[in-house]
């Protein structure tokens, strides 16, 4: 070996522990950064001619465990679909509250039915006749705020739904972006490993809304899949439509109703739209979820209560009346919680006759005697009276109304606990995976201080050599 060339050798090598030295302290910076991998420099031998001619950085390449990063990815968008209908729900079942709870819809079923107990025992007296008609008002406004409860939480689903469109193609496009720088820092030797990183923190960002799949081409482009199949990112980023419906009412549905699906390249995708490919995973199911599965069998449970009051309490009124009154907001039962109230004939507060409920809502005046109590036990056997319920409603389908009402709030309370429990579960499940990928993928600052020491070390060797080098040449220069 020349002295030149053990001075070119030695120069590559401290070239060499610049770029590593660099890429260490690069890593010691970012330790605690969210989602950096950590650099490693590649080191090849510099080979010029068939001859070595020292060391060089051949790329600096990122720590990822592909598999644990798509574990990852799968588990967040499992999360994230129970996770969106825990938070709604949790907070739908804290305004209606447990059957025993005063404030709940079986609670004020029974208010009512005890007030028409009292007045069975002093049918004369205006304070529990009152106290009946009070009962009734405190129960269609239950009713109707149940209704609104649930309308409200279908609303924020479907807002969820737009922000969480807005966000997936802003992602997508800034993915299309990263995709391209990549390709050319690639394409041209240059070091893009920290581009990836923003990649691939905004894949993790994306599947928190939608399960994806994906994979990277040779070109190092990275092309994005829905779980289910449907392209979202190849070459150019596709957009996802939605439209958000100023306000949702309760008979409002989708599919076959005025409520937007999500559409890509043509296709409706969203959840229960027919379509094989349907996306699956991430808050967008979740909130599909809400806005048209679990809280419109939550209407019909509501609405199917209403419908039982109002046409028992009328078929028990010998006089014809009708005690409890509403309007269906679609068809069938659709709307009737939202709507259901009391007649006006028995509010005072309307110019009406509390009386009334003693002797039926279209009793002339004197027409039932005094003490008579016949009609009054008609209204309260409508308490204990088996019915039919809709098998629509997901519940039972006979039974009494205090059943059917005890049960249906039972349920929605199951359902919530069913969803916060499954939250609970994959967030666990998640967090574990997560935590495996950090400690593979992340910075160990003690390790690479470990590793500037032998830097430190083999840069003094490199240095050694050039000195010794460059005294070799001058004892030949004295010659």
């Amino acid at each position: 070996m020349s002295i030149g060339l053990a001075l070119q050798t030695a120069l590559t090598g401290l070239q060499t522990n610049q770029a590593r030295t660099a890429v260490l302290s690069r890593n010691i910076a970012n330790a605690l950064t969210p989602g950096y991998t950590r650099k490693e420099a590649v080191l090849a031998s510099l080979t010029v001619g068939g001859e070595g001619r020292g060391v060089h950085v051949s790329e600096i390449r990122r720590s990822v465990d592909a598999s644990l990063a798509r574990e990852t990815r799968t588990q967040n968008a499992a999360y994230a679909a129970k996770q969106a209908q825990a938070s709604i729900l949790q907070t739908y079942t804290q305004l209606i509250g447990q059957p025993q709870e005063e404030r709940s819809l079986s609670s004020a079923i029974s208010q009512l039915e005890t007030a028409f107990l009292a007045l069975e025992d002093l049918p004369e007296s205006p304070t529990q006749q009152r106290a009946v008609v009070d009962a009734a008002v405190n129960l269609t406004s239950r009713l109707n705020a149940t209704s609104k409860a649930i309308t409200d939480a279908r609303q924020q689903a479907d807002a969820g739904i737009a922000e969480a469109v807005t966000d997936i193609n802003s992602t997508l496009k800034q993915l299309e972006g990263l995709n391209r720088q990549v390709a050319v820092r690639t394409g041209s030797g240059q070091d893009s490993s920290e581009l990836q990183d923003q990649r691939d923190r905004l894949l993790d960002s994306l599947s928190e809304k939608v399960g994806v799949q994906y994979y990277t081409r040779d070109s190092n482009e990275l092309v994005v899949l829905t779980s289910s199949g449907v392209p979202l990112l190849d070459g150019s980023a596709r957009q996802l439509e939605f439209s958000p419906t100023a306000v949702v009412g309760p008979a409002d549905a989708y599919p076959g109703g005025v409520l937007s699906g999500l559409t890509v390249d043509g296709h409706d995708i969203a959840p229960g739209g027919g379509y094989p490919l349907a996306l699956k995973g991430g808050s967008l199911e979740g909130l599909f979820a809400i806005r048209d599965q679990v809280m419109p069998e939550m209407q019909r449970q509501v609405d199917e209560v209403a419908k039982t009051l109002i046409n028992e309490f009328a078929a028990a009124d010998a006089t014809g009346g009708s005690l409890f009154q509403g309007t269906a907001i679609g068809t069938g039962t659709a709307g009737l919680a939202a709507t259901i109230r009391v007649n006006s004939a028995v509010m005072l507060s309307e110019g009406g006759n509390p009386g009334l409920v003693r002797t039926g809502l279209n009793a002339a005046p004197g027409s039932v005697p005094v003490g008579d109590t016949t009609q009054l036990q008609k209204f309260i056997a409508v308490f204990t009276k088996p019915v039919s319920f809709s098998a629509d409603a997901g519940l039972m389908t006979s039974g009494t109304i205090k059943n059917f009402t005890n049960a249906a709030i039972s349920q929605q309370h199951a359902v919530r606990a069913s969803a916060a429990s499954a939250s609970t579960s994959l967030n666990i499940q998640l967090e574990t995976v997560r935590a495996s990928r950090e400690a593979s993928e992340g910075v160990n600052v003690e390790e690479e201080l470990q590793e500037l020491i032998v830097l430190e070390r083999t840069y003094a060797a490199n240095a050694q050599i050039m000195q010794t080098a460059a005294r070799m040449l001058d004892k030949l220069l004295e010659i």
